[in-house]
């Protein structure tokens, strides 16, 4: 298994949040932080901005070398579906 993508959503409603995606069996997992709390929040909906920025960060690691392509797609395919 490859390392989760993460990133800060500063743009919540209710303050920045780290954001955490990991791909397992074609599953995409979402985890949310957000500040001054310890837990992850695993039940929380992604937002349409939450899909394109991890389609964004796929696009990217694919253009440094690291092959992507299947989360990419899978991702793609998911974030259409909402």
């Amino acid at each position: 298994m490859r390392r989760p993508i993460g990133w800060i959503d500063k743009k919540h409603p209710d303050g920045p949040r780290e954001v955490r995606v990991s791909f397992h069996a074609g599953n995409i997992k979402w985890q949310f932080l957000p500040k001054g709390t310890q837990n992850w929040e695993y039940d929380t909906v992604p937002s349409e901005e939450n899909w394109l920025e991890l389609e964004k960060k796929l696009q990217q690691l694919m253009q440094r070398g690291r092959l992507y392509e299947r989360e990419l797609e899978l991702t793609r395919r998911r974030g259409k579906k909402k």
